[in-house]
């Protein structure tokens, strides 16, 4: 029942009189659902709003607000996706590295997720002040900084509206197909479209697992968008001093067609989806509702756990530097995600790493052959662990002199064609590797394996491999040695530190990100909840087995780290970032 005047609402947004009784029918009632689920979650919620363009949804989104704050004396606060578009110049750098078709705003990828997922986050938990940021559409652009709504008080409902808010990704093999002429003209390829879609599935998911209660604004189909999205352009208009970015009505025609495929996909999907469903003729007018009232989503607070890989992934191929991933470790630590260094190097080098990186979590040596939690870390030691020299270790295989015979006994087939590590000694290690003296007598002190440089016959390497895998040895190749050891891998032990921390904090759900650039970093790729693939300078991208949640850098060594980090989990290194030292640290 609506108990207040809402005539100030209707006449600052220019609306009609009947709306008036679309609000009373349809939207107070809503209002009062939203009231009675915050009621019931004790915490904050957040509403999403989904409608094609021009249906409403915005209008909408500043109705309940109204009816949030002055019926039912909530804080409420009105968010749009749009707002979170990237800037022009970041769009043209889109356009110019990916798809010229990225310079038009609008699409999944042409929006800053991990800004609009920090921006929730912190509204949510109340980490304020919180600058909201703001779009411009008539000149195309967000506004500059000192245009951000600040928000400085708690907030009990957030609404988010945005178009394609709630929509799923599409089936690859559905993508070959142009659904209008701007596909079958500027991306005969598919490259476009295929990385919209890749998009929409890897990281705006994350963003709509956010959202506590869901309501669509269902148009009868995309013909009416054209219409609906003209009558916006031409409000538009009229009430902005900035034309020169506001479309007629043949650019708009051009500009839907950006939208059309997803459009079309989320109004035949979502409606089974969404809470409350609005179905809307060709005037907008409601003729229909659907509810389906949610299930209490108490937020079960998700812990990241980042596995890296090293060498070519975190520090750099040729000089092991990490400075440019610097930014992005200090704001990880300072959100208490761990960083776990998933290696093929021993304790030692490890341990001299993690002193530079401030680095005090868990890690993984020698290919997962073995892990090293501090002990104390977690409030019980871990089952199946030893303590030994400050560690609880928990140990996969046998130790590197059951490995070395096993290479002796194959050695007289392959005479000249390799060169172990032992046999190296410190001053080969330095030739091979280009380590200084003290880096190289660290590589040296393997516990678990034995590295070998394969120097012949290209052809002998696989042989060589089969007959120690027949011997009973296991060999993961990496980007510089191949490796020698028992029955593990990084993925093996991923996944049983990933349950120590489980059982440690039976309240939170785990979240695995991987990170790789090279073969033997397969196996925790593909048991990851995610999985980021760093491009190499010297070799191509190891094949993976899914296609699901994985992300590639485009740029190489920590420079690609972080940007992957960036974009998956939403780490976003603060601008002042200086502590952590530079340098080298092989």
């Amino acid at each position: 029942m609506l108990n207040i005047d809402i005539s100030g609402f209707l006449q600052q947004h220019r609306l009609p009189a009947d709306y008036q009784q679309q609000i009373t029918e349809w939207f107070a009632p809503l209002a009062e659902a939203i009231n009675s689920h915050h009621k019931g979650a004790q915490r904050p919620i957040i509403v999403g709003i989904n409608g094609a363009q021009g249906s409403g949804k915005s209008t909408l989104a500043a109705c309940l607000v109204h009816l949030l704050e002055h019926q039912h004396q909530l804080s409420a606060l009105s968010l749009s996706l749009d707002d979170f578009y990237f800037t022009r110049a970041e769009r043209q750098r889109l356009a110019q590295g990916i798809h010229p078709l990225l310079a038009t705003r609008g699409v999944p990828g042409t929006h800053d997720i991990p800004l609009a997922r920090k921006t929730l986050s912190d509204l949510m938990h109340g980490h304020l002040p919180v600058l909201i940021p703001r779009f411009n559409k008539a000149i195309d652009d967000r506004y500059p900084p000192e245009f951000a709504e600040c928000v400085s008080e708690p907030v009990d409902v957030i609404v988010l509206e945005g178009w394609c808010l709630g929509a799923v990704a599409e089936d690859e093999t559905t993508l070959s197909e142009p659904i209008n002429d701007l596909e079958a003209s500027e991306d005969k390829d598919g490259h476009w479209r295929g990385y919209v879609n890749r998009q929409l599935a890897l990281f705006y998911p994350k963003l709509f697992e956010l959202v506590d209660l869901w309501v669509m604004l269902k148009a009868p189909d995309f013909q009416c968008v054209y219409n609906w999205r003209l009558e916006q352009e031409n409000k538009l208009r009229d009430s902005s001093r900035d034309q020169h970015q506001i479309m007629d009505a043949e650019q708009l025609a051009r500009f839907i067609k950006y939208y059309q495929r997803i459009t079309q996909n989320t109004l035949k999907l979502l409606p089974e989806r969404v809470n409350y469903l609005f179905e809307l003729d060709s005037n907008r007018r409601i003729i229909k509702l659907t509810s389906k009232p949610p299930t209490l989503n108490f937020m079960t607070q998700a812990q990241w756990l980042i596995f890296t890989d090293m060498d070519g992934s975190l520090l750099d191929h040729h000089n092991y530097h990490f400075d440019e991933a610097v930014p992005t470790l200090e704001s990880l630590e300072a959100r208490h995600i761990p960083v776990i260094p998933v290696t093929s190097k021993t304790q030692a080098e490890v341990e001299l790493l993690r002193d530079s990186l401030h680095n005090k979590h868990p890690f993984i040596v020698e290919n997962g052959a073995a892990v090293f939690i501090p002990a104390g870390y977690f409030e019980h030691q871990p089952a199946g662990t030893t303590e030994k020299s400050g560690y609880w270790i928990k140990e996969f295989v046998e130790p590197r002199s059951r490995w070395q015979s096993l290479i002796d006994t194959v050695r007289p087939r392959y005479q000249g064609e390799f060169k172990t590590f032992a046999e190296a000694g410190i001053d080969g290690i330095i030739a091979m590797t280009g380590l200084n003296v003290h880096a190289a007598a660290r590589a040296a002190r393997r516990q678990y394996g034995e590295p070998v440089a394969w120097q012949g016959n290209g052809k002998l390497r696989q042989q060589f491999i089969e007959d120690l895998q027949q011997a009973g040895a296991h060999v993961l190749e990496g980007g510089r040695f191949m490796h020698v050891s028992g029955d593990c891998d990084k993925g093996r032990a991923l996944q049983w530190l990933e349950q120590v921390f489980q059982t440690a904090s039976p309240d939170r759900k785990m979240m695995s990100l991987a990170i790789g650039d090279s073969h033997n970093d397969k196996a925790m790729l593909e048991t990851a909840d995610y999985a980021l693939l760093i491009r190499s300078p010297v070799h191509p991208l190891p094949a993976i087995g899914r296609n699901d949640n994985l992300a590639i850098s485009t740029h190489t060594g920590p420079k690609g780290w972080a940007e992957g980090v960036n974009q998956i989990i939403g780490a976003m290194p603060h601008p002042d970032s200086s502590s952590l030292p530079r340098g080298n640290h092989g």
